[in-house]
C-alpha cells in the first residue's frame, strides 16, 4: 500500500472513533434525585435592651405560617441563631423576664440565605395597684352609732345594788365623766331633776345614749336616762304651780 492510500485510512477512521465522545458531551447533565435537599437558611442576631445592652437568656421563637416552631435561648453574648431553616414566611417572637414581649410578623426566608435579624427589646410597664381606705370619724345622732352608749337592762341591772344611793353612785361609774359646767344629768322617763327611783321599778337604764341629740339642754356625755316599767309611778319629774 502506497503513503497516500495509507494516510487516507487514519483520516477516514479517526472521525469515526470520536463520534461516542462528541455525542457523550452533548448529553445533558442528570436532574437530582427525589431524596436531595437544598441546604437550609439561618436566621440569627443580637437581643438588645433599650440602651443597646446585650440581653442574655431571652427566649426566641421562629413561628412558620404552618408547621412546628423552633426555639432557641439568646448566649451570654445575647446573640441567637437558627440554622437550616426552611423558605418560607415567619413570625419572629422574642420574651426576656423584665421586658415587653417582641414579636415581628412577616420575616421572608430564602432558600440558602443568611438572614441577620436584630431585636430591640423595650422594657415592661410596671403597674402598681393602691388602694387608698380613709377611716374617719363621724358626729351621729344615731344612738347605734355611739360607741359608749350602755344599756342595762335584765341581769346586768339586777347586779346593781338595791340601795337607791348606790345604785345612783354605780352608774354615775359606768357614765364616765361628764360634759359641760353642770356635770351629767339624769333623766326619770325623759324628764330631769326627778329622785332616782327603787331598783324594782326600773325597767332600763341608758347610759351616754344619743350624746348630740337636739331634745336635751346639753351635750348627752355622762348623761343617765332611767326607763321604769309601766305603771309603777305617775309622775318622776318636778311641777311648779
Amino acid at each position: 500500500m502506497s503513503l497516500r492510500s495509507r494516510l487516507l485510512a487514519v483520516l477516514l477512521v479517526v472521525p469515526v472513533a470520536l463520534i461516542p465522545y462528541w455525542a457523550m458531551a452533548q448529553q445533558p447533565a442528570p436532574a437530582p434525585s427525589a431524596g436531595a435537599t437544598t441546604t437550609g437558611a439561618t436566621v440569627h442576631g443580637t437581643v438588645l435592651d433599650p440602651d443597646d445592652a446585650l440581653i442574655p437568656g431571652a427566649t426566641v421563637t421562629l413561628m412558620p405560617t404552618s408547621g412546628k416552631a423552633q426555639s432557641t435561648v439568646s448566649k451570654s453574648d445575647g446573640t441567637y441563631s437558627f440554622r437550616g431553616v426552611a423558605a418560607g414566611t415567619y413570625t419572629l417572637s422574642v420574651k426576656a423576664s423584665g421586658f415587653a414581649n417582641y414579636s415581628k410578623p412577616a420575616v421572608h426566608v430564602t432558600a440558602g440565605a443568611n438572614l441577620n435579624q436584630d431585636i430591640s427589646m423595650a422594657l415592661a410597664e410596671q403597674m402598681q395597684q393602691v388602694n387608698v381606705t380613709t377611716d374617719t370619724v363621724s358626729l351621729s345622732v344615731d344612738s347605734d352609732n355611739n360607741a359608749s352608749a350602755t344599756v342595762i337592762t335584765g341581769a346586768a341591772l339586777d347586779a346593781l345594788s338595791d340601795d337607791p344611793d348606790d345604785l345612783l353612785s354605780e352608774l354615775q361609774a359606768l357614765a364616765g365623766p361628764s360634759a359641760g359646767p353642770n356635770g351629767g344629768q339624769i333623766y326619770i322617763d325623759g324628764f330631769t331633776g326627778g329622785e332616782l327611783p327603787p331598783k324594782s321599778s326600773i325597767l332600763a337604764v341608758r347610759i351616754n345614749q344619743n350624746p348630740f341629740s337636739a331634745q336635751y339642754d346639753q351635750v348627752g356625755y355622762g348623761r343617765i336616762e332611767v326607763l321604769t316599767k309601766p305603771g309603777t309611778s305617775a309622775f318622776h319629774g318636778n311641777a311648779t304651780g
